[in-house]
């Protein structure tokens, strides 16, 4: 995919740099509808996207025995024998086993990448389950068609609702970041019906790599908003502003979010996309099941207007959002990359 262009981020108030502690928001108030708390937490959701790019939120409405339930799912499909899990390998559908080492994000900044090394880690990657019969899938469309494993009983039952109450608390986020930006609070609603929520179950082995080969490498999200229900296992690390790697601490019962180069599009570069990883030779397997969620497939990405240049020009030209995640994955992923030369071929044919 091509390269971002690059924004200057000068034209902006940015806050002061060594702040770098992740903040927390609690939602509680806000999903009570108490008056005044959604713009509070608006204010609170700008410092925390242009200064450091995650914070946690608190009182979010999940359920923990969900949350639980889905970490002990996610351990019991990782600890099947290798060959029922390639069983469903990943293909360009984007669902299915991803096994070990068979991405490698190359960030593109030398300072934060380090050498480039296959992930040591292997996902379960799901998306939106939608019925055999719907017009999208049956016309063939890429990232529609899921691979669910077999002998798990309960596995995409847990799964179901696991997403169900991730999207909903996605878009429950929506107005925040829509007053984040002087913007009307239902501005992102439209941009989000049917929203792409890929998931990604994650396991990172104890025991493997080390300082210059990590469970993920360095990168940064390629969507709008990540959540990432907390691991037991700490690992994850995140690159600030000042150019350090700073660990992200547990927190038990939070939620981590992030935004994504998505978001970065719809902020014209205001709100960060920031570099993070999970470092190699972990004491312990670390599990991880975060959602992305994201815009429609159909939806078109374009700089908000209250995110407009000095000069009223947009950093970033209008995509729409499945073409946009097609070349990304294009970037990472070998199958993609194939996917892509087909589909390019088919053009040109």
């Amino acid at each position: 995919m091509a390269s971002e262009p690059t924004i200057d981020t000068a034209q902006h108030h940015w806050p002061r740099a060594g702040l770098e502690e992740i903040p927390v928001l609690d939602l509680g108030d806000y999903l009570a509808g108490k008056a005044g708390a959604a713009e509070q937490l608006g204010a609170g959701l700008r410092d925390a996207q242009e200064r450091i790019g995650f914070f946690y939120i608190h009182n979010h409405g999940v359920p923990q025995d969900l949350i639980d339930r889905m970490f002990a799912e996610t351990s019991r499909f990782h600890a099947q024998p290798l060959d029922r899990k390639t069983s469903i390998k990943i293909d360009e559908q984007q669902t299915g086993y991803a096994p070990m080492q068979s991405s490698e994000i190359k960030y593109g900044d030398a300072v934060v990448d380090g050498r480039h090394k296959p992930d040591l880690s292997e996902a379960l990657w799901l998306r939106r389950d939608i019925p055999d019969d719907d017009p999208e899938l049956l016309a063939g469309r890429r990232f529609r068609r899921n691979k669910w494993p077999e002998g798990l009983p309960g596995f995409r039952d847990t799964v179901g609702e696991y997403m169900v109450a991730m999207e909903q608390l996605g878009r429950r986020m929506l107005p925040l970041y829509a007053l984040a930006l002087d913007l009307p609070a239902d501005y992102f609603a439209p941009f989000f019906v049917r929203a792409d929520i890929p998931c990604r179950f994650g396991h990172y082995p104890a025991h493997l790599g080390g300082p210059d080969h990590f469970g993920a490498a360095p990168h940064t999200d390629a969507g709008f908003m990540t959540l990432l229900p907390q691991a037991k296992e700490a690992g994850l690390e995140i690159f600030t502003r000042s150019k350090r790697w700073i660990p992200a601490p547990v927190r038990p019962g939070d939620i981590l979010v992030n935004g994504g180069n998505c978001l970065v599009r719809f902020t014209n570069g205001r709100f960060l996309a920031t570099p993070h990883r999970v470092v190699g030779g972990l004491p312990r397997d670390r599990y991880s099941i975060p959602l992305f969620y994201n815009p429609a497939f159909d939806a078109v990405v374009a700089p908000v207007p209250t995110c407009a240049r000095a000069d009223g020009s947009a950093g970033f030209a209008p995509i729409r959002y499945e073409d946009y995640i097609a070349g990304y994955l294009a970037s990472v992923y070998a199958h993609q990359a194939r996917a892509a030369a087909r589909e390019q071929s088919a053009q040109h044919a």
